[in-house]
């Protein structure tokens, strides 16, 4: 995503392009000027994604307060989790079988409780449970623990692993797209200083209109501490 100033720049950056192609006559025949159009054109392209980023994550800021999709996860499957949890304590008691009972111990907040993985890993050993070939007719002849159930279990098992892992891969990809700004900016700066500015120079007497416009809009998008030099 990008900082405000990035942001700034990259509108600047725009600007300038915009300008450029306003009036292409005066570079007509000058290659390695619309080479540098060209260059500067998809640079920006490349960036301006990373600003559609930053406009989604301020809209997700704005509904703060609001429950998470992993929060919404996280309880969905804790609920579902907990509901065949009670039908398979209500059978293991039956059969006082105290190994199964302390395995569907958990009620609805007892799960929600659990941290991410320790979550997964109780509903995980809960559906494998009703699995057992021991008891898993029993509970579906009994306690109306169905195929639809149990798929329900999966699915929300599946909704919540996806969203847990989301964050890490988002560091992981946001240290990259940093990364790859900080180069993108750095050969903004030096496509526009070092070439742009330097081939403009004989523009200043060839066409002075053309000049003063990209100028001026150069100068907004310069390098922090660089001077504009023509």
């Amino acid at each position: 995503m990008l900082t405000a100033k990035q942001d700034n720049r990259l509108a600047a950056a725009e600007t300038l392009l915009a300008t450029l192609r306003q009036d292409p006559a005066p570079y007509a025949t000058d290659k390695a000027l619309q080479a540098v159009v060209a260059r500067l054109a998809t640079l920006i392209a490349d960036m301006a994604p990373l600003r559609q980023q930053t406009q989604r994550s301020t809209a997700a800021a704005s509904g703060a307060g609001q429950p998470s999709g992993k929060e919404q996860a996280r309880t969905h499957l804790a609920q579902v989790a907990a509901e065949i949890a009670g039908d398979v304590f209500a059978y293991a008691t039956e059969q006082k079988d105290t190994t199964l009972q302390a395995l569907a111990d958990y009620s609805q907040s007892d799960f929600e409780k659990l941290r991410g993985s320790r979550l997964t890993d109780a509903a995980t050993a809960l559906y494998q449970a009703t699995q057992d070939k021991a008891y898993k007719k029993a509970l579906q002849d009994d306690y109306d623990l169905t195929s639809a159930r149990l798929q329900e279990l999966q699915d929300a098992l599946a909704a919540f692993n996806d969203l847990k892992t989301q964050p890490r891969q988002a560091i992981i990809e946001g240290k990259a797209a940093r990364a790859s700004l900080r180069v993108e900016f750095a050969e903004l700066g030096t496509l526009l200083q070092d070439r742009l500015m330097r081939q403009l120079r004989k523009y200043e007497r060839r066409a002075p209109d053309f000049y003063a416009r990209v100028v001026a809009a150069r100068t907004v998008v310069d390098r922090p501490g660089a001077a504009v030099k023509a």
